[in-house]
């Protein structure tokens, strides 16, 4: 027992002596590192020799002595240094490439390159001595003895040994032909590390000098080694915008070799993001034209259909002011969009993909890609029947939460464009007992305000509020729409009348019936010119000519509304039409002025100030 504890006593004082001498070390290094920052060499020298002659293995010390040493050109000193370390650890890679490299530094380059030699001899079947030497050929810019250590090292280890390194030596001195050259040799060998090799060569084609060099090459190689470098050279034109080029590279890569479907995939999306959509819909339709399972399928199918979607762009252009009931859910028009591609070119290539999604099994990704379609159906093809039905198989097809919402609105809104109200207010309703969403309760309204009696409509907003907080998000527009049934639908037998007739009108909208809209609004004006809504419904009506490129009727309308309530508008959108339509900047300042002359008090007054000072910065 009196052993055990003698043991422990003197195990004890060692660790505390040990844990002295550490800290002790410490403070030393630090104080050399001090001496060193303010310039003063020998005194941190000595200090690191102190250290180590109290723990000769003391790495950071070693490291900060060879450093110390090496900056200050002392390298008479550092040679020795080295030397009394090798004696000790005759077996160190780094100290052998170090030595030869102060022997250079110091102008001694026949004694360097017998160290090296003995060390490539010493170390010839260790992989990390060729990288640490070809590390330090490169930085020294030895190009002669680098080659010549590769030879040795991959008659050793492979005919890519350290291709990657020493192309990425010749690229960082511009030497594009030999880094291509590494880089190849590379991905010849070792294609598993193609998006690296890849990266680099994409960088390198960054410089207008190397991007000759750089097609050249991958076009010769891709010959010997067509299913490795074919979709390199893909990549490299499509860096340089060539991008017809890009596909059919890969289409050639894709037929030389097994057929990368995600590959594919990520092609034809970045190609969809750069506005190529010829070329997108050509990758997809490549992609789909494989023996490829479900997923795949349905991913291609959800790309198709965002690349037609992406082509669908707004028609409605930025107004000056908000002159309809802007942003309102209750006003909104689906249907102001228009495409770039041709209906008949949407509607020969949707058949194909309505064709291949019905073989399909469900899954979410699908149901995304038919409500895709279906959008394209409603919002541009104004084909309601096949909407519908698109529509309905998303709705099988497992969405999610999100997705599902979406799905539901948008089929009450094909059920109006078919002109079924009742249909459409069924749907809601059990969509509605099933789960209750604000969204869909605010679509029931839109129904009831279109075609119910608007004292329905009073009741069912009212009682919308008991619910609802001002900070919804829908808690403005159901304001608006409660305004409008309050001040345009009175006790007058003759104003409910008309505001019917504007309601059809809207109802009309809703069904893409411009034609029939404008007629209703039309015949409200010649009914009673003198209805509180009348003002209203010649806006309306002048917005539509708008919309129909009909500008002089525009024109007039706007006119029209001079002394109604409504006139600062009028006002404005005849400055809109010249400015934008005309291109009679004059006339248009001439509207533009009346604004702050007449109508001072007007909530547009500010926005119209800001639009001349620009106006005439612009002339200016």
């Amino acid at each position: 027992m009196k052993n055990k504890c003698l043991i422990f006593i003197c195990l004890f004082f060692c660790y505390a002596l040990l844990g002295q001498n550490k800290s002790s070390i410490n403070a030393s290094i630090k104080t050399a590192k001090m001496l060193e920052r303010k310039g003063d060499v020998d005194g941190a020298i000595a200090i690191y020799e102190a250290v180590l002659l109290k723990d000769p293995k003391n790495h950071r010390t070693i490291r900060d002595m060879k450093s110390i040493l090496k900056i200050n050109q002392r390298y008479d000193e550092g040679i020795l240094f080295i030397r009394e370390r090798l004696i000790h650890t005759p077996n160190d890679i780094q100290l052998y490439s170090e030595l030869g490299e102060l022997y250079f530094l110091n102008g001694q380059q026949k004694e360097a390159k017998t160290i090296w030699t003995a060390g490539t001899e010493k170390f010839k079947n260790n992989r990390s001595y060729y990288q640490i030497m070809v590390s330090l050929y490169s930085r020294l810019s030895l190009d002669k003895e680098l080659i010549s250590l590769l030879d040795i090292g991959r008659e050793k280890f492979g005919k890519s040994f350290m291709a990657y390194e020493v192309g990425i030596h010749y690229q960082a001195r511009r030497v594009y032909d030999k880094a291509m050259d590494q880089f190849i040799l590379q991905l010849s060998h070792k294609p598993k590390h193609n998006e690296v090799i890849q990266r680099r060569i994409l960088l390198m084609s960054d410089d207008e000098d190397a991007v000759p060099i750089i097609e050249n090459k991958l076009k010769i190689a891709s010959q010997k080694y067509p299913g490795i470098l074919l979709n390199v050279l893909s990549e490299f034109y499509f860096k340089q915008r060539e991008y017809d080029h890009a596909f059919d590279v890969k289409k050639d890569g894709s037929e030389s070799g097994r057929i990368n479907i995600n590959d594919w995939l990520t092609f034809a999306n970045e190609c969809r993001k750069e506005n190529q959509y010829k070329i997108s819909i050509e990758a997809y339709n490549f992609i789909l034209g494989q023996k490829i399972n479900s997923n795949w399928v349905g991913k291609a199918l959800l790309g198709l259909a965002q690349t037609f979607e992406d082509q669908i762009i707004p028609s409605q252009e930025s107004h000056l002011i908000p002159y309809f009931f802007d942003n309102n859910l209750f006003f909104e028009d689906p249907f102001q969009l228009n495409s770039t591609l041709s209906s008949e070119h949407l509607e020969s290539s949707l058949a194909l993909y309505d064709s291949l999604l019905i073989s399909l099994p469900k899954s979410p990704l699908l149901a995304e890609a038919y409500f895709r379609l279906s959008e394209i159906k409603y919002r541009i093809l104004h084909d309601f029947d096949q909407a519908y039905n698109l529509l309905h198989k998303a709705m099988q097809n497992k969405p999610d939460k999100r997705l599902r919402l979406k799905i539901v609105l948008r089929i009450a809104d094909v059920l109006m464009a078919k002109g079924q109200s009742e249909e459409a207010l069924m749907f809601l309703n059990r969509q509605l007992k099933q789960n209750y969403l604000p969204a869909i309760e605010q679509k029931m309204i839109l129904v009831h305000f279109l075609t119910d009696d608007p004292d329905s409509t009073i009741k069912i907003v009212q009682s919308s509020f008991i619910t609802m907080s001002p900070i919804d998000p829908s808690f403005n527009d159901l304001m608006e729409l409660k305004n409008i049934l309050t001040q345009y639908y009175n006790n007058d037998p003759s104003e409910k009348i008309t505001f019917q007739h504007f309601l059809k009108a809207e109802w009309y909208l809703r069904q893409r019936k411009i034609g029939d809209a404008i007629r209703e609004l039309n015949f409200l004006s010649n009914q009673d010119s003198m209805a509180a809504i009348a003002p209203l419904a010649t806006l309306r009506r002048g917005l539509l000519h708008y919309r129909l490129k009909e500008y002089d009727k525009s024109l007039n309308l706007a006119y029209s509304l001079g002394g109604t309530p409504l006139e600062d508008r009028g006002i404005i959108l005849a400055g809109q039409i010249y400015e934008t339509k005309y291109l009679d900047v004059d006339k248009a300042m001439e509207q533009y002025m009346r604004i702050l002359d007449e109508f001072p008090e007007s909530i547009f007054s500010e926005p119209i100030r800001y639009h001349i000072r620009t106006l005439q910065q612009t002339e200016s």
